[in-house]
């Protein structure tokens, strides 16, 4: 039988680990070159083809960062109080919601011209096409859907918007979710109840193929729960310094996934993603993983992890219209595809990271500090 959750134990780890700043950079920096990628002509190629495998690291470090958090508050959040979890939902809603409203406020009214920009690609590379939908739907239902994030619950609302946000509807199911995992974990065991959480989901993908193959991207919960769980028992391992049995169990979900899609060549890199966080956080010394966390934690890496949301949210607004004007060009598309993935990538990489850091400034800071005055006026209020 698993052991229950000790989070009271003396000697838990720091609450920030300054190297996974630098994570969170690769995996938006990752998301936009493969979107360059596409974007400039390009079918299959290893790594720039694997977007989505970025966005599995992203949430990987979410779980594991929301498990750790979670822990380390325990003694003064216990798990099982209504407050922690209002505290925990308004907490992300206000570091989530602020950014993401006001970019898809933009989308919505850049839609027609996106639109244009986005066909101009497809004219030139026809297997690039993405449905008109995505950018032309201004109703009032797309934006309900949107704002509420429960467009990520059904499918033909997953691809509403520019937005790569599908990702966004699905990570606020998490986050809803999570608190009731935490306690389920707490109750059955970390990897007993963890496990069986992730047959269940694979339970219902079996029952219910049909919806479940509906979703054009993942955003339903069931779908990535098993990415989430593995970076909570990142977050487990950490705690107890015991890391050997979380690894196996990551491993072998991750495995298990290899099967059920068919073994893709971006799914075995998934297992090997999982293998280094895990070696990221192990306990005996290493000179290696010494230097890989001195480097993912410099100030560059602190730049590219504070503004990897933003970076993450922003680019195809900036991408789409350059990726179209450059296709309309006839030099441009002869090139070969190496010379135009060069050449948008230096043209569009600076702006959209300028445009996330005046975001991170403008927009996420103040957002994450009115959540936390709300939250602190609240509590100065609330009876003891």
């Amino acid at each position: 039988m698993s052991e229950p959750i000790d989070s009271s134990r003396k000697g838990l780890p720091p609450s920030h680990l300054p190297w996974l700043d630098g994570l969170r950079g690769i995996a938006a920096l990752w998301v936009l070159l493969h979107h360059i990628f596409i974007l400039t002509g390009g079918r299959s190629m290893p790594i720039l083809s694997w977007g989505k495998l970025a966005v599995d690291l992203f949430m990987m470090l979410s779980g594991f960062l929301m498990a750790h958090h979670y822990m380390l508050r325990r003694s003064a959040r216990p798990w099982g109080a209504r407050s922690t979890w209002t505290d925990f939902w308004a907490r992300r809603w206000f570091r989530i919601s602020p950014l993401y409203y006001v970019l898809l406020a933009a989308a919505l009214v850049l839609g027609p011209f996106i639109a244009h920009h986005r066909d101009l690609v497809a004219a030139v590379w026809p297997g690039t096409a993405t449905t008109a939908a995505r950018y032309s739907d201004s109703s009032l239902t797309n934006v309900v859907m949107h704002a509420t994030y429960l467009f990520g619950l059904v499918p033909s609302y997953v691809f509403r918007t520019a937005l790569p946000d599908w990702s966004i509807g699905l990570e606020m199911q998490f986050y809803l979710a999570f608190p009731f995992i935490m306690l389920a974990l707490h109750r059955g065991g970390p990897l007993r109840a963890g496990l069986l959480l992730v047959l269940a989901c694979l339970g219902l993908r079996w029952l219910f193929p049909g919806f479940f193959s509906s979703f054009p991207s993942p955003s339903f919960l069931p779908l990535k729960l098993y990415v989430f769980m593995i970076g909570i028992w990142m977050a487990m391992a950490l705690a107890t310094g015991q890391p050997g049995k979380y690894l196996l169990a990551s491993v072998g979900v991750s495995a298990l996934y290899v099967l059920f899609e068919r073994s893709t060549t971006e799914a075995v890199a998934r297992v090997m993603v999982v293998a280094g966080l895990f070696y990221m956080i192990w306990p005996v010394p290493g000179p290696l993983r010494d230097r890989t966390a001195a480097v993912l934690s410099n100030r560059l890496a602190r730049f590219m992890g504070d503004t990897s949301y933003g970076l993450y949210l922003l680019h195809l607004l900036l991408l789409i219209p350059l990726a179209g004007w450059l296709a309309s060009i006839p030099q441009y598309v002869q090139l070969p595809l190496a010379v135009r993935f060069a050449v948008c990538a230096v043209l569009v990489v600076p702006p959209c990271y300028l445009g996330a850091w005046l975001l991170y400034k403008w927009i996420e800071m103040p957002g994450i500090a009115l959540g936390k005055r709300i939250l602190g006026h609240r509590g100065k209020l609330a009876p003891g």
